[in-house]
């Protein structure tokens, strides 16, 4: 079992997006920015933060990896789901895991996650 946590303070991925209005793009796979369409910043804080906490779990950082080898998308009852590419769950195989969950929060300032391949 490998865990992973982040945490973001929220102005600073504001102004990053307001210096690279592209970065939006860079970072969220299309299903997960459609997905967030009508939410605030910080749901996008989150994701971010999931996305940290996952390469954590995968002992890699983004080495090998890009920021849409993972999918933050949540079920019917609102469940954050991790969604892994190929790639990426070849690392989490090579853990001797098999999937990873993650819990996400946040406030006016701050977003954070934590997760847990297992």
């Amino acid at each position: 079992m490998y865990p992973g946590v982040d945490i973001i303070e929220i102005e600073r991925l504001v102004n990053a997006f307001k210096r690279q209005p592209k970065l939006y793009e860079r970072l969220f796979t299309t299903r997960e920015r459609e997905s967030l369409i009508g939410k605030g910043i910080q749901s996008y804080a989150a994701r971010f933060a999931g996305k940290e906490a996952v390469l954590k779990t995968l002992g890699t950082g983004l080495r090998g990896l890009s920021w849409h080898d993972i999918e933050i998308l949540n079920d019917l009852s609102g469940e954050p789901l991790v969604y892994l590419s190929p790639r990426a769950m070849d690392q989490v195989k090579a853990r001797g895991g098999s999937q990873v969950r993650i819990s996400l929060t946040h406030n006016r300032s701050q977003a954070m996650a934590f997760a847990i391949l297992s």
